[in-house]
């Protein structure tokens, strides 16, 4: 964008169309997040740490402008009509927080059961909630989310469905404030 402080140097300028609150910002230096800063390796890895993934999934959802914020739900979803660990009005995350196990390469690796999707798309039967199963490793701040594909490309598609008509908008209205203005 023409307003962004980083524009001149930035090494993902040519997408600025795609950016929002710095989130391709790419310099030489490292990477500056918009996020909250780093949690502390004692709070990443105490017994109910998965409470703060919770909260960082909807802190993360709410970094885009809404009208109604998302936030955790009651009793992590277990109510009958309070379902899933974020209540959101377009998405229905299912958080999952694993130590993992060590692989001989010194890798982390975690086990993703299909019974968590399957019962996470379940729950969406009745609402129009893309499901989405944000997980991280313990002791980690990185999260990663699990979307089924056709939900993915829904969403995916309806934002340039939106961005393409915003830009459409645009363009009309520049040209009935330059009529307006002669």
């Amino acid at each position: 964008m023409e307003d962004c402080e980083y524009i001149h140097e930035c090494l993902n300028a040519d997408k600025c169309y795609r950016c929002f609150n710095s989130s391709l910002l790419k310099t030489k230096q490292k990477k500056q997040r918009a996020f909250k800063p780093a949690s502390s390796y004692k709070e990443l890895n105490k017994k109910d740490s998965w409470k703060k993934l919770e909260q960082d999934v909807a802190d993360k959802i709410n970094n885009i402008p809404h009208i109604k914020e998302a936030r955790r739900s009651r009793a992590s979803g277990a109510l009958w009509f309070e379902k899933g660990d974020v209540v959101d009005e377009i998405l229905h995350p299912e958080c999952k927080e694993r130590s993992g196990k060590f692989l001989k390469t010194g890798e982390q690796s975690i086990s993703l059961k299909k019974e968590w999707l399957v019962k996470a798309k379940e729950e969406c039967v009745s609402t129009s909630k893309t499901m989405c199963l944000p997980f991280r490793f313990k002791g980690d701040e990185d999260i990663y989310c699990i979307f089924d594909f056709e939900d993915i490309a829904e969403l995916v598609t309806t934002m340039k469905t939106y961005m393409n008509d915003n830009e459409r908008l645009r363009m009309e209205l520049e040209s009935l404030k330059k009529k307006g203005g002669k």
